[in-house]
């Protein structure tokens, strides 16, 4: 694949993973509890603090999706997708744990989004190593 079709996939995945990740980061560091309890926020089940420290990190890693294309010979993109990968895999446990399987298909989709993202990320061509 060229690297510009790759990078094009990149931009295309890191768009709208930043996006949903900036509002939800946005909202676990600063929405009411009981709103986050309301959407069904897993980190209602933490520690206030960490769980507003979570969602600090989830905007940090959306911050870092939006640069990600600018960064060409850093893998920027596949440090905040493997970053991203392992808070939601937190999140599914601990939705899993509580009762709320319901949740479990998003953090499977988001999982998959960030999987193929940490691997066109990881590809020679992207790093501009053809």
């Amino acid at each position: 694949m060229p690297s510009t079709v790759c990078r094009a996939l990149i931009a295309a995945l890191c768009v709208p993973l930043a996006l949903f990740f900036a509002f939800v980061g946005w909202n676990k560091a600063f929405a009411p509890l009981a709103d986050l309890a309301r959407h069904g926020a897993w980190t209602i089940h933490l520690p206030e603090a960490a769980g507003r420290l979570v969602g600090w990190s989830e905007m940090a890693c959306a911050v870092l999706l939006l640069t990600a294309p600018f960064h060409l010979q850093r893998p920027v993109a596949l440090l905040a997708a493997l970053g991203l990968v392992a808070n939601q895999l937190v999140a599914g446990a601990v939705h899993l744990t509580h009762g709320e399987a319901g949740a479990l298909p998003q953090n499977a989709v988001l999982i998959l989004m960030l999987l193929a993202l940490a691997s066109l990320s990881h590809t020679r061509k992207w790093r501009g190593k053809e």
